[in-house]
């Protein structure tokens, strides 16, 4: 049996989808307010953080699985 198959794991694949999630809803939520309070993309510091985050487990879990 793959590990995460059935123990109640996720997969590689499912966390490489969450961090694709939240690096896409990161950015959304940043674009908007960046949008209604600046007229142009501006990003905030906690907005870059979860980006930054999420790009760099991705990147990890594509190393890893290697």
């Amino acid at each position: 049996m793959a590990r995460g198959e059935g123990d109640g794991r996720p997969t590689a694949v499912e966390k490489r989808r969450i961090y694709v999630a939240f690096f896409v809803i990161a950015f959304a939520i940043d674009l908007g307010v960046g949008l209604v309070r600046y007229g142009t993309y501006a990003p905030t510091l906690i907005g870059l953080a979860i980006m930054i985050t999420s790009a760099l487990f991705l990147v990890y879990s594509l190393i890893r699985d290697r």
